[in-house]
């Protein structure tokens, strides 16, 4: 793997699933039911997606040079007393640290984020595809409907004919 990416925990019509994606590279993607997987999927589609922009002539992005993080894992957050409380009872009752927890709810947040700025777009673009069959086939279908009318003015079909047709 050449370029950095991002690993995160989606679901689907209750089927969770890993979602590895690259930070650099638009669109490239890899999806596995382990990270590994969605890694190792990653992996070969970042080849396939070089591969292909050198084959179409798309401008390749420099690989980023890693530097020391500025981000060291750990900050100071204020929360209403609360909240603390109630979260402190939602971590223990789930077995796991108040630490752990808020680590989960962060995760959890940032993958509906991300999950939803990338399913928005392929959303939309479904629709407006599934839009443009329906106006094609509501246009066939009008145009069908006007021939049997007119096949049946001009004494050519039957009425039950035309409510096939409809």
């Amino acid at each position: 793997m050449k370029y950095p990416f991002n690993v995160y925990l989606t679901q689907v019509e209750g089927h969770q699933f890993y979602i590895a994606e690259c930070k650099i590279l638009k669109g490239c993607v890899g999806q596995g039911d382990t990270i590994q997987e969605a890694i190792a999927e990653l992996n070969l589609n970042e080849e396939e997606w070089l591969k292909t922009a050198k084959e179409y002539g798309i401008s390749i992005p420099e690989i980023p040079l890693e530097m020391d993080s500025e981000f060291s894992g750990k900050f100071t957050v204020r929360v209403s007393p609360h909240v603390h409380k109630t979260a402190t009872e939602l971590a223990k009752k789930q077995g796991v640290s108040l630490n752990q927890y808020i680590n989960d709810a962060i995760v959890s947040q940032n993958a509906a984020i991300t999950t939803t700025d990338y399913i928005i777009p392929k959303v939309k673009e479904a629709v407006k595809k599934i839009s443009m069959v329906m106006e094609t086939s509501l246009t066939t279908k009008t145009s069908q409907n006007y021939n049997a009318t007119n096949q049946y003015a001009m004494n050519k079909t039957t009425p039950s004919e035309i409510i096939y047709v409809i």
